[in-house]
């Protein structure tokens, strides 16, 4: 009788750790997927206002077109320094919004990353607690 209590409460304990195990990943897969997410968010920002300084990078350089024809040395001259100032301004915001979307991570691999830690460590435990590591297979049975 002392011998089933030992399995059940063992057995229990088992399952009460893979419960834990389980709440621990889901909640750092919610974390890591927070911060990709934030990530993103930023990235698109700096996108956005690298467009919006762009399209007005767009009107100056049309604008910068028709002073060169008017040949009004004053005003152009104005035009290609404003001009100048928001191109370098665009690509500026372009890298730095290229370098952010760089760091984001795909969902898909972050979960497969977790899993696959999860799961070494899983098999690390089960080897501490038998007699020995997890039983390879034999040359006849190769995968």
């Amino acid at each position: 009788m002392r011998g089933e209590r030992g399995w059940t409460g063992r057995l229990r304990e088992v399952g009460e750790a893979f419960l834990g195990v389980l709440r621990a990943e889901l909640a750092a897969i919610a974390a890591d997927l927070t911060a990709s997410g934030k990530a993103l968010l930023r990235a698109l920002v700096l996108l956005a206002a690298a467009f919006g300084v762009a399209f007005w990078t767009l009107g100056l350089v049309l604008y910068f077109a028709i002073e060169l024809l008017a040949l009004v040395l004053p005003r152009w001259g104005a035009v290609g320094i404003v001009l100048a100032v928001f191109l370098g301004l665009s690509l500026l915001l372009l890298v730095a919004a290229r370098r952010r979307l760089a760091t984001i991570e795909n969902p898909g691999a972050i979960a497969r990353r977790r899993f696959d830690e999860h799961r070494a460590w899983w098999l690390e435990r089960v080897a501490q607690a038998g007699d020995g590591p997890p039983e390879s297979p034999t040359k006849g049975e190769e995968r």
